[in-house]
This record gives C-alpha cells, structure tokens and sequence, in this order.
C-alpha cells in the first residue's frame, strides 16, 4: 500500500488519538499521549501481561500495552471497533490487539475472563455510576488498575470559571469531593458528569477493593496505581 492509500484509509476516519500506525505516518487526532506517559506513569514493563484497555476509543493505550510487552490486550468501549479508528490502526500497526464492544458495567469474570492489569483513561469523570463501574474493575482485575482522570483540585467549576480547591478553603483539598455536572459546565461536554478530587478518587477506590496511590498529577488530571485487594461487597441501597 502505498504512502498515498494508507493516508486515504486514515483520512476516511474521524480520530480522537495520535497514533503512530506506520514509520513516519500519524493519524490526525486531537489528543497525543506519547508526551505524558512518564508524567502520568503509565507501567513501562508490561512483559508477559494480560492487559484489559476500558474506554480504549482509537486504541493509543492497547496499542501501547501491547508494545511495552504484554502477551494479550482486549480493548473495550460502548462502539463496534470500526466506529473510530481502532480497526484500521490495528490493521496498520499489524497488532495483534483484541477488541470487544462492552460497558464498563457489564463486565464480568465469566463473560470476560480476568486480567492482570486494567487500564482506566480518561473515562472516569464520564460515567453516571463511578461506584458500580470500579465494582465491575475490581472482578476482573487480578493484580492492578491504572486509572487516569480529571480531577477537581486545581479546576472546581462556579460561574463559568475554574478555580484552584486550595485556594477557597485549605480543607478542601483533604475532603473527599465530587462535583456534578448536570449539563456542558466542564469543557463544554455534554458526557461529563462528575470530577472528583483526588481525596475522593483514593477513597472511592479504596471502597471498592483497590490499595491506591497517586503517580501522576499535572494541569487538571492525576493518575493512580490501585493495587488489587480483597474486597468485602458494601451494603447496596
């Protein structure tokens, strides 16, 4: 194929992710997580892993799962693979990548199977059940969860604005905290329902059977490392 098709096939795709499918040949996406990795501390030794990527959309971090050695990656979201540019960076890249189309809160060890290690980018401040999504992670996490997101220390929303937590009251950064976004308030996305703080973000995991502890934190995100614990099922009301 060549450079002129591959640039057509890539063309023919909306992409969200910049994702290097060929030497020299990038796709045209909006967001490129090559530069944060090391900041956010995304595993750099991934050999002989099983690897589930949830809210994978264009693959960057199946893709780069599979890269730093993990011996099989399954990729997930709400969409068939081919909705975004997941089938054809996949192709391009001849990964080896699984994909399955699922909700976070369908997931189940016997319809999924269990992994090694999950990754959880960017989805968290999405969802309407954070609780019951970290649930669902925990039955089918054997060692860790990765988990990156926005968070509400550095950008609690009033007004229109955004505001330093630190900065109107020095508790609240210690105080366990989520805020609701009922309609487009954070980046004006209609997908966005809560930001937790990152005392929440470790309480929350905490309830749901991870060990957490912070290895990112940069603008308005942070990332986790949660290892996996026991955990005793809470009361459901």
């Amino acid at each position: 194929m060549t450079h002129d098709q591959l640039a057509e096939r890539i063309a023919s795709k909306q992409w969200y992710h910049i994702i290097e499918v060929s030497p020299g040949l990038r796709t045209p996406g909006r967001y490129d997580p090559s530069p944060l990795l090391d900041t956010m501390g995304f595993p750099k030794d991934l050999t002989g892993k099983t690897v589930l990527d949830i809210g994978s959309y264009d693959g960057f971090f199946a893709f780069e799962a599979e890269k730093r050695g993990a011996q099989r990656v399954l990729a997930t979201d709400r969409h068939p693979a081919d909705h975004a540019g997941f089938a054809i960076a996949r192709e391009l890249r001849g990964s080896k990548v699984e994909y399955q189309p699922t909700s976070v809160y369908d997931l189940s060890p016997e319809v999924h199977g269990t992994f090694d290690v999950v990754l959880f980018l960017g989805v968290l401040y999405h969802l309407r059940h954070p609780l019951l999504a970290m649930d669902k992670i925990h039955s089918v996490c054997r060692e860790y969860m990765f988990l990156e997101s926005h968070v509400l220390d550095n950008a609690f929303v009033f007004d229109g604005n955004q505001y330093n937590s630190a900065e109107l009251h020095p508790n609240l950064v210690q105080s366990p905290i989520m805020q609701f976004y009922p309609g487009d308030e954070l980046n004006q996305d209609l997908s966005n329902w809560f930001a937790p703080n990152i005392k929440c973000v470790e309480l929350m995991l905490g309830s749901s059977g991870f060990r957490p502890r912070l290895v990112g934190q940069w603008a308005d995100r942070a990332s986790f490392l949660a290892d996996r614990q026991e955990f005793v099922q809470p009361f459901w009301y």
